[in-house]
């Protein structure tokens, strides 16, 4: 019988993390967190990391696994995942809702292909010259591409495609071609069921106002304040764009005082990544499992029995 990998993903502030104590128990199985900023070291208010307290004896990992100013990929991310995957013989539970990183147990990624230095600086000169528009028809002359809507006006985003097709027209390979060479079927031995939490959308932004609000009490201010000293340009692009983390550090490089002013800014950005997060968790991941978890007297583990089957 294969082993079992059980995913349990959802938006932010869905209430993932209290649940997936509940189901580890029942699973017997350890937690590996698929969250691309609780990777960091440092960076755990914000990233809503679970303190070594809150575990309940359950081993985690996926926590802290690298300085700030070291950047974490996709690539790095499957190869751990796969080291914690092939050390156990139960069942595994993957908690978190970072879409690269949780897509990357079913297909191809094309964020795990490494552009060298060379291209890097190619591309960045394009995009100097050209522009966006530039980038865009660059992107487009390779063919077809899979993207979200969203990504098509995003420079960072289009640089990184366009880097990654000038690697694999250099290769001579097609992009599942390169990625299966280096990684023949990494999860073919594993048996997964993908459960997703979900609320209503008032119930989610009244999670969300009382998540931010519960950061600065905790000291989210504080805590970037001292990466940035620790720091300062050194952190890595992943931190320093999340969701908190960047409107902080824009907060404090600024100088700026009015507090409540960038609560309301990070709360926006949040109900802007939920709405992203909902349509990837649509269509890019296959789901067995869709549970609304808003009901005071919903029982997770009787719904994961009757639905799915432990």
């Amino acid at each position: 019988m294969p082993q079992k990998l059980w995913i349990l993903t959802g938006c932010t502030a869905v209430g993932k993390t209290a649940l997936s104590l509940d189901l580890a128990k029942t699973l017997d199985a350890p937690i590996l967190s698929c969250d691309s900023v609780q990777v960091y070291c440092g960076a755990d208010i914000g990233s809503a990391k679970i303190s070594e307290t809150e575990r309940e004896g359950i081993p985690h990992y996926g926590l802290d696994l690298c300085n700030p100013d070291q950047t974490f990929s996709v690539a790095a991310y499957q190869d751990y995942a796969l080291k914690i995957a092939a050390s156990l013989k139960g069942n595994l539970l993957i908690v978190g809702g970072t879409g690269f990183y949780l897509k990357s147990f079913f297909a191809p990624v094309t964020d795990a292909i490494e552009v060298p230095q060379e291209v890097r600086i190619e591309v960045e000169n394009l995009y100097r010259q050209q522009g966006l528009i530039g980038l865009q028809q660059e992107v487009l002359r390779y063919g077809p591409v899979d993207m979200n809507p969203s990504d098509w006006n995003n420079p960072r985003r289009l640089l990184s495609v366009l880097g990654k097709q000038r690697v694999i027209q250099q290769s001579q390979k097609s992009l599942k071609q390169q990625f299966l060479q280096q990684n023949q079927d990494l999860w073919e031995c594993f048996s997964k069921k993908v459960i997703v939490l979900e609320r209503p959308q008032a119930s989610l932004n009244q999670r969300i106002e009382q998540r931010v609000e519960a950061m600065f009490q905790a000291g989210f201010l504080e805590e970037v304040a001292s990466l940035r000293e620790a720091y300062d340009s050194c952190l890595c692009p992943p931190l320093r764009n999340a969701i908190g983390y960047r409107e902080a550090l824009q907060f404090l490089e600024k100088k700026e005082h009015d507090l409540e002013a960038l609560k309301q800014e990070i709360i926006h950005a949040t109900h802007q990544l939920t709405k992203k997060q909902k349509t990837w968790f649509r269509t890019q991941i296959p789901v067995d499992l869709r549970l609304d978890v808003s009901h005071e007297s919903f029982d997770f583990r009787d719904a994961i029995f009757n639905k799915v089957g432990l």
